[in-house]
């Protein structure tokens, strides 16, 4: 059993846990952004490494159909977050929920692809260096989760936790787009950044399963390692 000496405690069904919550999720993202927090073996999350990341895009429509492999990819820009708002449910003896408004000012990925496939009219089969910057980032990420019992005491299993973030702007670069041809490589570049907005439309719902798996097992390392009453402690009867 793990303490939790690095969060502020909030009082679960007070007047005030909301706004407790919130201010203590900016300071956790904080300390999470410099060094991580070693006794839950969460590593610091900017930068966000991922070693490989598989995804696929095909929906039928015409605009984007793709397999794509992503490989050491690096994530610099969460340590600007912003905890906007939170809204929970803690009343229900079988039902945890929390929705977390944020906003980022920035964020940037870079890593390498491989990816074979089409990007509007153009066919698209490369590997190479990639790097996208995200700007005015802002979401919901929406955690859904249960109690459950271990030895007597109760923690939370965090069963889904969805997010899809809304970005006000994207630019993109990609090395090698289509192998050995960098002046249709770069048609297609042009087309991505000029098209951005269909194309994160396109391809939000299927990143959006991904952002989960890898979201999900970073907050069950606390929600699972920390009891319910000590990371929200219950209200004192009168």
């Amino acid at each position: 059993m793990i303490k939790a000496t690095y969060l502020s405690p909030c009082i679960r069904n007070t007047p005030e846990f909301n706004q407790c919550i919130r201010k203590a999720l900016q300071l956790l993202m904080g300390k999470l952004s410099k060094a991580g927090i070693k006794e839950l073996g969460l590593e610091s999350v900017d930068p966000l490494s991922i070693a490989e990341l598989e995804m696929t895009y095909n929906g039928g429509d015409p605009v984007i159909g793709a397999d794509v492999t992503l490989k050491d990819t690096i994530t610099r820009g969460f340590s600007a977050i912003k905890v906007i708002d939170v809204r929970s449910k803690t009343d229900d003896p079988n039902f945890f929920g929390m929705d977390i408004d944020f906003y980022v000012p920035r964020i940037v990925t870079n890593g390498k692809y491989k990816m074979e496939g089409h990007v509007g009219n153009y066919p698209v089969n490369g590997a190479g260096d990639f790097n996208i910057t995200t700007t005015e980032v802002t979401g919901t990420w929406k955690l859904r989760g249960t109690p459950i019992v271990d030895d007597g005491v109760t923690y939370i299993r965090i069963d889904r936790m969805s997010v899809r973030p809304e970005i006000g702007g994207l630019k993109a670069h990609a090395s090698n787009l289509i192998n050995d041809n960098p002046e249709l490589s770069q048609i297609v570049l042009a087309f991505v950044n000029r098209f951005w907005k269909v194309l994160y439309q396109e391809m939000i719902p299927y990143a959006e399963e991904h952002f989960e798996k890898i979201l999900k097992g970073i907050v069950n390392k606390i929600f699972l390692k920390i009891p319910y009453d000590q990371l929200f402690p219950p209200a004192r009867l009168e």
